[in-house]
């Protein structure tokens, strides 16, 4: 049978978690692209305190009882916004829609919806953290380029324009599945499906808006509300804990 204080501890542990959820996404509330985290909670494993009892004429005499070991945390999905606000920054790239940036990072690729992109010393498009766009994308160094809502790069030089580069965007099946691998960045799991990836504004992508990204998929008023329920929630389970610890005194003090 479960003990009161390993259910009240479990209750403590999955509260945490929740906490930390909570606060990453307070803290992350102006980080462009950024997931918010959405924890999703269950019971515990039961386990059988009565088992049934005879039947009589196909009627139970006496029920089954089961109990279960408090609470475990089962998920913790993003949630991203599609909200776009402007920036200073030609090479910053906001997704109007559906849709993930690929990027190439030293363990493979990635995805992202935080299009901070910028130039590195080589004419490449790369994210902050290093991250580089995939496929790769190079702007001639000191020539004028734009970047069109469907994904094309056109650089323009004293011979006139070309195209440079196709930025493609990956549509994910179900964008809940990703795994967070730190930095914006998100990796595939097995819920999250097979990406399919194409142009902007193919295969149900959204379009390009240069010199813009999308804003953080944290809600300060939900995330407060959030809040003040984890934090009650933890303080009932502390009481729970609290509790049983005086009755077992209390029994541990009973005199024959």
């Amino acid at each position: 049978m479960f003990s009161v204080l390993g259910i009240g501890a479990s209750g403590l542990a999955t509260e945490n978690d929740v906490l930390t959820a909570v606060a990453a996404n307070i803290a992350n509330l102006n980080t462009p692209g950024y997931g918010s985290q959405q924890p999703e909670l269950a019971s515990g494993v039961s386990t059988t305190v009565r088992p049934g009892g005879a039947t009589l004429l196909g009627q139970a005499l006496n029920g089954g009882l089961s109990v279960n070991a408090g609470a475990m945390l089962v998920g913790n999905t993003p949630e991203f916004s599609s909200v776009v606000e402007p920036t200073q920054h030609a090479t910053n790239l906001a997704i109007r829609g559906n849709g993930f940036f690929i990027v190439s990072t030293p363990n493979g690729l990635a995805f992202t919806r935080a299009g901070l992109f910028e130039i590195d010393a080589g004419g490449e498009l790369v994210l902050p953290g290093g991250a580089k766009l995939y496929p790769p994308i190079y702007l001639p160094l000191g020539e004028a380029f734009r970047i069109s809502a469907d994904g094309v790069v056109t650089a323009s030089g004293p011979t006139g324009s070309k195209v440079v580069g196709q930025i493609k965007l990956a549509l994910i099946p179900n964008p809940a599945g990703l795994v967070s691998l730190g930095n914006n960045l998100y990796g595939l799991s097995a819920n999250s499906g097979t990406p399919i990836v194409g142009n902007p504004g193919q295969n149900g992508t959204g379009l390009l808006q240069p010199s813009a990204v999308n804003q953080s998929g944290t809600s300060l008023a939900q995330s407060l509300v959030n809040l003040i329920q984890a934090e009650t929630a933890y303080s009932a389970n502390a009481k729970v804990i609290s509790v049983d610890q005086q009755v077992i005194q209390s029994t541990t003090n009973l005199q024959v």
